[in-house]
């Protein structure tokens, strides 16, 4: 088996470890070492495709879930930063991520039920992201909330509307976020039959 399930929180989120793990880390630290990413609260840090690829390489299941190396990016966000509720992109389902920097227990993500948000106008950003827009957090309780712990991989449900909330915090945060070529058609239950988890 190329994963070890730690802990199966579907539909929301299941997360793993594999062998290896470090290396993936070490190769994306190496590759965004000298990146300015203080200039904005929340950064979204693309890799050069030579990069992404020895980045993929080094993931076990990258051919499985056929993952884009077009897209292999770095999530990178500030100490107090809060983001909204949102499904990823306009179309993407899940997402396979690593916890490449996670220094205290103080951020969480959350994932909310549709029909509590649709009160909310959708923003769209243009054809980027579906984010519900005015969200006010004190009057929801979330279906489910996780606090991402250093060194793991985490396969997560982006179809389901989602926030992150570092504004305890007092840490940069640094999430490598992989996505499949056809990300419109691969949906979470799917990668985790391809996975076996």
């Amino acid at each position: 088996m190329k994963l070890t399930v730690l802990e199966d929180c579907s539909p929301y989120y299941i997360r793993l470890t594999h062998d290896g793990i470090d290396d993936i880390i070490k190769k994306c630290l190496e590759y965004s070492d000298g990146v300015n990413f203080k200039k904005f609260p929340f950064y979204h840090h693309l890799y050069r495709l030579g990069q992404a690829d020895e980045i993929l390489n080094l993931v076990p299941v990258a051919k499985d879930l056929k993952l884009n190396p077009g897209r292999v990016s770095l999530f990178v966000t500030q100490p107090g930063y809060y983001y909204r509720p949102h499904k990823d992109g306009v179309n993407h389902r899940v997402s396979l991520n690593y916890t490449i920097k996670i220094l205290d227990n103080k951020c969480v993500t959350s994932w909310y039920d549709d029909e509590s948000l649709k009160s909310y106008p959708i923003d769209l950003l243009g054809g980027r992201s579906r984010e519900v827009d005015g969200f006010v957090k004190d009057k929801h309780t979330p279906l489910k909330s996780m606090t991402a712990i250093q060194g793991e991989c985490i396969l997560f449900n982006t179809e389901i509307f989602h926030d992150f909330d570092n504004s305890i915090s007092t840490n940069e945060r640094m999430v490598l976020t992989l996505r499949s070529k056809d990300p419109g058609s691969l949906y979470f239950d799917d990668a985790r039959k391809i996975l076996g988890v």
